[in-house]
C-alpha cells in the first residue's frame, strides 16, 4: 500500500546526528529526524529532540543515511522554535534532499496514515574519525484514531493519536499518507494505563501527530512566500 510512497520519502528524511565530549571522548548518537519543505536547505523537526541532549553538543545532518553519506557533515543551522508546540525549523547550507509535499487535505479517523525515522540508530566513531553503525530508516504503517490535545511535559499536541507507537528516534519524521504527501510530524508517543475488572491492566500506547495545518503556519510563518 505504501511502496510508491515510502520510495517518495526516502529522498527527504534525513537522521539528526550530535556529537560531544572532547578529544578522544568525543561520541556521537541519533537524536531524531528531520524532513525538507523548501529547495533551500530548510527542514523540519520536534523541537524536544534539539534540546535533550548534554550541553555541549552540537548537531549534524549527514546527508541521505544510509543511502549516501555527506561528508564532511554539515553543522545544522537554527532558523526558528516553538518549544511550547514542539517545533524547529533548521537549516543545511549543502547536500539537501528534496522537499515532501505538505497536504492541505484535513485528516479523519480511519485514514491510513505511515509513520517514519529513525529509530534504533546504533553508531560509533572509527580511529580515523568517521563513524560506523546500523542507521536504518524505519517505516510503519498505522492509521488515525482520533484528533487529540495533549499536554507532555508543558509541551502541547494539536493533532491526532495512530494506533502505533512512534518509536524513539522518529520524533520529528513525517508522516504521509498513500501518496506520499505528509499529512503531519510525529512527535512521541503518549501511554495511558487501562485497568481491567479481572486480570492485569491493559497498556495502550498511541503515536502523537502534529497536524499539517499546524506545520505549514509555522513554516509560512518564518519563511515569508513559502509555497508560492
Amino acid at each position: 500500500m505504501f511502496a510508491d510512497a515510502v520510495a517518495t520519502l526516502t529522498a527527504s528524511i534525513f537522521p539528526i546526528f550530535y556529537t560531544y565530549g572532547e578529544g578522544q571522548d568525543v561520541a556521537i548518537e541519533v537524536c531524531g529526524t528531520g524532513f525538507f519543505v523548501d529547495d533551500r536547505g530548510h527542514f523540519l523537526t520536534a523541537d524536544h529532540i534539539m534540546n535533550c541532549t548534554p550541553a555541549d553538543s552540537t548537531y549534524y545532518y549527514y546527508g541521505n543515511v544510509p543511502d549516501r553519506v555527506s561528508q564532511p557533515p554539515v553543522e545544522i543551522e537554527p532558523v526558528a522554535s516553538d518549544p511550547p508546540h514542539d517545533l524547529y525549523l533548521g537549516r543545511v547550507t549543502r547536500d539537501y534532499l528534496r522537499a515532501v509535499e505538505l497536504s492541505a487535505a484535513p485528516v479523519r479517523p480511519g485514514d491510513h496514515v505511515c509513520l517514519s525515522g529513525y529509530p534504533m540508530a546504533v553508531i560509533s566513531i572509527a580511529a580515523e574519525g568517521r563513524f560506523v553503525g546500523n542507521i536504518q530508516r524505519y517505516w510503519q504503517p498505522t492509521f488515525v484514531v482520533d484528533a487529540t490535545q495533549a499536554v507532555i511535559h508543558g509541551r502541547r499536541y494539536d493533532g491526532y493519536i495512530v494506533d502505533r507507537p512512534c518509536f524513539s528516534g522518529m520524533s520529528g519524521g513525517p508522516v504521509f499518507d498513500v501518496e506520499g504527501k505528509v499529512r503531519g510530524m510525529g512527535a512521541g508517543t503518549l501511554t495511558r494505563t487501562i485497568p481491567e475488572l479481572d486480570g492485569d491492566p491493559i497498556v495502550v500506547r498511541n503515536g502523537i501527530v502534529i497536524d499539517g495545518d499546524y506545520l505549514r503556519a509555522f513554516v509560512e510563518q518564518h519563511l515569508p512566500g513559502f509555497g508560492k
